[in-house]
């Protein structure tokens, strides 16, 4: 997903690598607009995001997520400015989202903890909690 003042030598690299591309505005991006091309060019009705706390609290503050699925897996992190879900720059701090509330439909705990890659070694207080939310329509 770009803007249109991409230079032509990165979209000369993507096109070279064989990476497919949208435009999605003009000077900024409009992902309410890249949304509708997925969709109409592709048919693309549902996006999973993966991006990060920025990519995250940019669709939120867009009123773009109508659903949340959340693992979280207890843990400790004291940094100041530690990553989060949704997160924002300092242009948004203070400024709510459009979304007025969302509903819990499911939750579960599931055994062990999460894991990525090989498998670990388990301890029993590790927990991980999946959650769903929808936003009311």
């Amino acid at each position: 997903m770009l803007t249109e003042q991409v230079s032509d030598a990165h979209l000369t690299g993507l096109r070279q690598d064989g990476v497919s591309y949208i435009f999605g505005g003009e000077r900024e991006l409009d992902l309410g607009l890249a949304l509708e091309i997925l969709n109409r060019e592709l048919g693309i009705e549902r996006l999973l995001l993966e991006g990060g706390g920025g990519s995250n609290g940019a669709f939120l503050r867009a009123g773009l997520i109508d659903e949340i699925s959340l693992a979280i897996c207890p843990a400790v992190d004291g940094a100041k400015g530690a990553p989060s879900i949704f997160d924002s720059s300092d242009e948004y701090a203070g400024v709510p989202p459009p979304i007025v509330s969302m509903t819990l439909k499911d939750s579960q705990v599931l055994d062990g903890g999460a894991e990525r890659g090989p498998p670990g070694p388990h301890h029993e207080h590790e927990r991980t909690w999946r959650s769903a939310l929808r936003r009311p329509f």
